[in-house]
């Protein structure tokens, strides 16, 4: 009686092993493994995507391309359809992810510090005193934002520099005169009006200097 029941129990673990060791089973704990990997990337994100400094960017695009190249290999063996079904949805993620990335890479129109600050002030709407901070802080890391853009942007294609030139003209004309004039009518001291007003001709400067960048760039393209 033992001796059958600890040939039942050896059955057993013998099939638990056998179980875990399949080709399903380790596509699935590759699966989940590469998800909590990818999350953790994602947990550390800026506000700002396109914030990214070069080395975090390369990291990402470096587990991207690994994580694609492994998941595929996974989707080609004879796996069990649901398990197939998930490794391809999870290739289909790391590629959106993927191409998000890597405009930071090829579009200078990812990086547009003016359009960023529109969005957190609605048009037509008065200064919003509980976004001063926020205001204040990406006015301050105008200079960071856009050495940041240069160092990351890999011979951008002249028609996309163009875009970016256009939209960086608009950019300019928003910060210096509407969003100059929602800070002019808001009941801000005077001497915090004049810091802000400092600080949005400081960033429009490095606006400024960007969009000379890329008509740069663009010019080199075509010659």
């Amino acid at each position: 009686m033992r001796s059958s029941n600890t040939l039942l129990i050896f059955g057993g673990l013998c099939l638990t092993i056998l179980v875990a060791c399949s080709p399903d089973r380790s596509a699935l704990n590759w699966l989940h493994k590469t998800e909590r990997d990818w999350a953790k990337l994602e947990n550390k994100q800026p506000e700002w995507p396109e914030m990214l400094d070069s080395e975090a960017l390369q990291n990402r695009l470096d587990f991207l391309a690994e994580s694609l190249g492994k998941t595929q290999n996974w989707v080609q063996k004879p796996l069990d359809a649901a398990v197939k079904t998930k490794l391809t949805a999870l290739v289909t993620d790391l590629e959106a992810a993927q191409s998000h990335l890597e405009t930071q890479q090829s579009d200078p129109s990812s990086y547009n510090l003016g359009l960023r600050l529109r969005s957190l002030f609605a048009p037509d709407q008065p200064f919003e005193m509980k976004k001063l901070e926020d205001l204040e802080n990406y006015l301050d890391q105008a200079s960071v934002y856009y050495r940041q853009a240069k160092q990351k942007l890999q011979a951008p294609a002249p028609n996309q520099c163009d875009s970016a030139v256009a939209q960086h003209i608009i950019s300019i004309t928003y910060l210096r005169e509407e969003l100059g004039a929602k800070i002019a009518e808001s009941n801000l001291p005077n001497l915090k009006i004049k810091q802000l007003n400092q600080k949005i001709s400081r960033s429009c400067l490095y606006m400024k200097d960007y969009l000379a960048w890329c008509r740069s760039m663009a010019f080199e393209a075509r010659n």
